[in-house]
């Protein structure tokens, strides 16, 4: 007599979802952490933008034209865009001091590291690259001397990145955010009414102050309250 065995169907479910738990493993291990992508994006931003606006004659006219459409705020507020284009980054300065003493108060080691680089980091590498990047005379299209990409903007900017970290109310943090964000904006509007820099000036160290953030962020875990807290 021939007995037919049949596999259970809770046992064939069994066997089946290890190996969809494998292969699920695998595909996750092969996706780019969400940091690595927006670092890339942004390198290629700064590298396209930098591209067009210097290399290329059409990018060079279009960048001086949206320099010229400035003009009626150059006469109208350029006294007050030189004091906030000279205060600001001192203004900066003093609050970022005053947070990493409450930094250090509470012990925060990681996140004062992370502004200590974030802030370094982003005026060096945007100083950095200034001297390594070019502007080719393409037609006379505005001033010739190459200024991009701005450092007093990548002062500002990675200096409110270094107060983010720090702030230490992780409930208002988020506020703290958009008034780096609305500083450092003042500060790339300042350095154009005042014709210190282009307009791609500003946009460049912006990239570079939000790919100093990203990386830091990426590698240190920052800032502290974005991080799981362990069990008592």
């Amino acid at each position: 007599m021939r007995t037919l065995v049949t596999a259970h169907p809770g046992l064939t479910h069994a066997r089946t979802v290890p190996t969809t738990s494998r292969w699920r493993a695998a595909a996750g291990a092969r996706r780019l952490p969400a940091h690595a992508v927006l670092l890339g994006a942004i390198v290629v931003a700064f590298v396209a933008l930098w591209a067009a606006s210097h290399l290329t004659a059409s990018g060079q006219a279009a960048d001086a034209g949206a320099f010229r459409t400035f003009a009626p705020w150059h006469d109208l507020a350029v006294g007050p865009a030189g004091t906030l284009r000279r205060g600001l980054p001192v203004a900066c300065t003093a609050a970022v001091v005053v947070l990493g003493v409450v930094a250090l108060v509470r012990r925060t080691w990681r996140d004062l590291a992370a502004a200590v680089l974030v802030a370094g980091g982003t005026v060096g590498v945007a100083l950095g690259l200034r001297e390594l990047l070019v502007r080719p005379d393409l037609g006379g299209f505005g001033y010739a001397h190459q200024t991009f990409p701005s450092g007093h903007v990548a002062v500002v900017g990675g200096l409110c990145v270094a107060a983010w970290l720090l702030w230490p109310w992780p409930a208002s943090r988020a506020v703290a955010g958009c008034a780096g964000l609305a500083l450092t904006a003042v500060a790339a509007l300042a350095s154009v009414v005042t014709y210190a820099h282009r307009p791609s000036d500003v946009v460049g160290s912006l990239l570079v102050a939000a790919a100093a953030a990203v990386t830091v962020s990426w590698a240190l875990g920052v800032p502290a309250g974005a991080r799981p807290q362990s069990a008592a």
